[in-house]
């Protein structure tokens, strides 16, 4: 059974996450998502566009939480690089101090939920594949975001126990791991 990580977040690195998710975010709100989607401006808003991020930002939450194995010994890596960046940049660029945001009792993985996460990186490479320069941003940058905020105290952290919880029982409910 896997054991929960030692990783921790800080508010910088909550801020590179919210920052990435609010920079998709705005792109998709003011274009629609292409240039086929709308009038200029953003009328036809296509909520399919942002399907690709945010099944990459779900990746990512996973990966954090994987909590061993290569995964999540990378996850960590860019969570403690994106800790540091982030640190130096509020307290260059607002002098705040920036204070761990890590939540408690962080929820892992469950060996089924391993199992279908491997099961989810194999989907998303093969759809990778296919895809072009934008697509590839588009996964790096939320998988770049979901570690990022996989751990934090706030709504977005929330959201990463609520996906690991699916995770989970999926997970275990096909492999049999109960």
């Amino acid at each position: 059974m896997n054991t929960a990580t030692t990783a921790t977040v800080s508010l910088g690195a909550v801020t590179i996450g919210l920052g990435i998710l609010a920079w998709h975010l705005a792109r998709w709100w003011k274009t629609g998502g292409g240039a086929k989607a709308g009038p200029p401006g953003g009328g036809g808003r296509d909520p399919k566009i942002l399907i690709p991020f945010l099944a990459s930002i779900a990746l990512g939450m996973l990966c954090v939480t994987a909590a061993g194995g290569l995964l999540g010994t990378g996850a960590v890596m860019l969570l403690d690089a994106g800790s540091t960046l982030g640190n130096w940049s509020l307290t260059a660029v607002t002098g705040t101090a920036t204070p761990g945001v890590t939540r408690s009792g962080q929820k892992v993985l469950s060996p089924g939920g391993c199992a279908a996460l491997v099961i989810y990186i194999v989907v998303l490479a093969g759809v990778w594949k296919s895809g072009g320069k934008v697509f590839h941003g588009k996964v790096t940058s939320g998988v770049t975001c979901g570690v990022m905020l996989g751990l934090s105290t706030g709504f977005s952290g929330v959201a990463a126990a609520a996906v690991v919880s699916v995770f989970d029982a999926l997970g275990d409910k096909v492999t049999g791991v109960m």
